[in-house]
């Protein structure tokens, strides 16, 4: 975990998508009164493999008790992007006391449809068999918007080194652990945490009108869609990423 500002400011975990690590957020500039908090997903980045059979729930586990060796025991934010978001519903599930505020980016409640859950399955198995060398070409497409592709090639290309450089077995823990994540729908009217959600109106690989769909369940909610931006938001707009974590982080509740 990797953390700036001075330890009375409020934190904020910030819980990266997949297949990529906690440099999903280096473009994130800090923001006086907070404190950001960037783990990583077991496997990726600089955290160890967990065992075979991982789930959501027990990483949440496995994310609290990491907030409390480092002393976190006041209410925080949870931001989460994709796989993020999906951890940041069951890590409000199972300690709601302890979230502050949501931000669900590029995410959704529900589980996927059958054969999606099979590809996840299927490619655990491919990469565990054949390593990341196809997963550039097969994933970029999809995690990046059709401007972002179009007028930005070093996005694309920081993100094809960022994969290739993944390693095959967190690649297969985590599809598997989504795979066989829970539906979330039902904690959706749960939540008392004021949430920003946030999403590209060229995502691809999760529909912007998921987001409109939590906002309109979730009660104390914000939608924002941002133009001209797929799934990746903070690398593919971090300006606009930016100004919405900003607006949101320093705004009074209604």
């Amino acid at each position: 975990m990797t953390s700036s500002n001075p330890q009375s400011d409020q934190v904020v975990v910030l819980l990266h998508a997949f297949p990529l690590s906690k440099q999903l957020w280096n473009q994130l500039k800090p923001i006086p009164g907070y404190r950001f908090i960037t783990p990583d997903f077991p496997g990726f980045g600089t955290e160890p493999l967990a065992a075979p059979g991982l789930t959501l729930e027990l990483e949440a586990q496995h994310l609290n008790r990491q907030l409390m060796v480092q002393n976190i025991d006041k209410p925080f934010i949870v931001a989460g992007i994709s796989m993020g978001g999906y951890l940041a519903f069951e890590y409000y599930r199972q300690f709601p006391e302890r979230v502050d505020r949501l931000i669900l980016i590029s995410t959704r409640a529900g589980v996927d449809k059958p054969e999606g859950r099979q590809n996840r399955l299927n490619m655990a198995e491919k990469v565990e068999k054949e390593g990341v060398g196809y997963l550039a070409e097969a994933m970029v497409p999809g995690l990046l918007g059709k401007a972002t592709l179009a007028d930005k090639p070093e996005v694309k290309r920081q993100l094809r080194e960022w994969i290739l450089n993944t390693s095959p077995q967190a690649v297969a823990l985590a599809q598997r652990a989504m795979a066989n994540r829970r539906d979330q729908t039902d904690l959706l009217a749960q939540i008392k945490a004021r949430t920003l959600i946030l999403a590209g109106q060229e995502d691809v690989l999760i529909a912007p009108t998921e987001a409109v769909t939590m906002g309109q369940l979730i009660p104390n909610s914000q939608v924002k869609l941002l133009d001209q931006v797929g799934h990746l938001v903070p690398i593919e707009s971090p300006n606009q990423f930016q100004k919405s974590l900003r607006d949101f982080l320093l705004s009074k509740p209604n």
